[in-house]
């Protein structure tokens, strides 16, 4: 009786923990104890995925990955592919969480750069319309998405993922490291690297847009030793936004597969 009676008190004391707690949905800004030469903003959404964004005076990196929090333990994974800002490449986090009473921050304990010393990490609530971040994506498309295109992809193929129009928002990067993860974690296929793909496509002054002629699409796709290159856009017809993603073949130039997702 009294294993049952403890047992129930340590379960209403984590349940009256979670909910006076404010809730973390939404967006946030860090300021890192000691280090003010870049800055990490967060996107929490409420099915455990989240938006990183980090910034430096140089370079800006985005990714998504995983969080929750129990009321007093949060935690927090994103890797950052081919990472722009060198000496930040990834965050996995593990830290008491200390929320204020007003719920407009909270810190935890933190490495925020590779090879960096665990440090306070405060973050307050930006919910502005200044560069706020989305909060949620459709998580089905790709998998949806992917799902197709394997049926018609050989596998072993050195697919080149070019990009999705308009490739400066963050729905584009979501949807693209997506599809990138699940190309790579099924070790069927050879998946060219991100930075290989733009410095061509610096070299040759296009944009990694769904709006390049797929013509000069199949030619750098060559030149970059690919055998399938993948592009898209992302359109508002009316109400309805949705998600076109095409695999072209390079060596025939035809149209492997097309597949449109409703966002």
């Amino acid at each position: 009786m009294k294993q049952i009676l403890t047992f129930f008190c340590m379960a209403l004391f984590a349940t009256v923990a979670v909910h006076a707690n404010p809730a973390l949905i939404g967006n946030w800004k860090a300021d890192v104890d000691g280090n003010r030469s870049f800055d990490i903003r967060l996107a929490f959404s409420e099915n455990g995925r989240c938006t990183v964004k980090i910034t430096d005076d140089k370079d800006m990196q985005e990714t998504v990955g995983n969080w929750s929090y129990d009321g007093s333990l949060f935690r927090l994974n994103a890797t950052f592919r081919n990472a722009a800002v060198s000496y930040v490449r990834g965050l996995q986090w593990s830290s008491v969480l200390n929320m204020s009473a007003d719920g407009n921050s909270f810190n935890i304990l933190g490495i925020a750069e590779a090879g960096g010393r665990q440090t306070r990490i405060t973050f307050f609530r930006h919910d502005g319309e200044d560069d706020a971040m989305p909060e949620t994506f459709n998580e089905r498309a790709i998998p949806q998405i992917f799902a197709a295109f394997s049926l018609r992809i050989p596998a072993r193929a050195s697919i080149a993922i070019v990009g999705i129009d308009p490739a400066g928002e963050n729905e584009a990067v979501f949807y693209v490291n997506e599809l990138t993860r699940h190309f790579v974690n099924t070790r069927n296929y050879t998946v060219l690297e991100r930075r290989s793909i733009e410095a061509v496509f610096d070299e040759n002054n296009f944009q990694l847009s769904g709006l390049v002629d797929d013509d000069a699409i199949v030619s750098i796709g060559k030149f970059m030793g690919a055998t399938v290159v993948i592009t898209g856009s992302i359109d508002i017809a009316g109400t309805q936004k949705r998600l076109t993603i095409k695999a072209i073949d390079v060596l025939t130039s035809e149209l492997i597969s097309i597949q449109t997702v409703t966002l």
